[in-house]
């Protein structure tokens, strides 16, 4: 998410986080859409989402299979417990007046 934040402050101008956040499917995904493919994060949404089965050129597959695994989401998976503990931290913290974004 932070990719998309630092594109869309260098292109539309300085835009806070929480507008990122609350904007709109269609206003967000209009912008994702005008992202020219010379801009990095083009690269890192086209390795996510091509399909490498379909590319014929053995040198252009094995290029989007390490960018895919290069790119990809990492896998992150929290028990409940520790779930509780990290939301439990930042209600307290948000009691305490800290920030809620700390973890």
């Amino acid at each position: 998410m932070e990719q998309i934040y630092a594109f869309f402050c260098s292109r539309y101008g300085n835009i806070s986080y929480d507008e990122l956040l609350n904007m709109g499917y269609e206003e967000f995904s209009a912008k994702l859409s005008s992202i020219p493919e010379d801009e990095p994060i083009y690269k890192i949404f086209k390795s996510r989402s091509i399909e490498v089965n379909k590319i014929k050129d053995k040198e252009e597959r094995k290029y989007w299979v390490e960018m895919k695994q290069v790119n990809r989401i990492p896998d992150i998976y929290l028990s409940t417990n520790e779930v509780d503990n990290i939301l439990r931290n930042k209600v307290r913290g948000f009691k305490d007046g800290e920030r809620l974004n700390k973890v």
